[in-house]
């Protein structure tokens, strides 16, 4: 008898430690992924990752700190077309670059293109050819 208390309020006193469960953060972002001739556009919404591999055309990266761009990416996709990523160069003595954007392409409203809901975001480059 007195194990089978001592059982229930175990029982009881573990289900009282029971949380609720509790929505976890989703990842979200959208990247630039360059490496040589070939490139990867990929965005992650709730958790979901897209991805748009293609090669790149032009690489343009400009080290000085008069000029407002800092790099030019153009990379031809299959399902998106031609796409170009534009990285700002920030007020900053450091001379760092924060703002990139991925200005419309040709197909960029097809069907198959997933890369279409990335067009108000910030991008991120991630250039490990230079």
């Amino acid at each position: 008898m007195h194990q089978k208390f001592m059982t229930i309020m175990l029982l009881v006193l573990l289900a009282g430690c029971v949380q609720p469960r509790v929505d976890q953060p989703k990842a979200n972002g959208a990247y630039l992924v360059i490496d040589g001739e070939r490139a990867w556009a990929v965005l992650v919404s709730d958790g979901k990752r897209s991805e748009e591999s293609g090669r790149v055309l032009e690489a343009i990266r400009l080290p000085g700190r008069h000029s407002l761009v800092a790099a030019s990416y153009v990379i031809e996709t299959a399902n998106c077309g031609t796409l170009q990523w534009v990285t700002e160069r920030q007020d900053n003595d450091d001379g760092s670059t924060r703002l990139m954007s991925l200005y419309a392409g040709q197909r960029l409203e097809a069907p198959e293109c997933v890369l279409a809901q990335g067009l108000g975001r910030t991008w991120a480059a991630l250039d490990y050819s230079i």
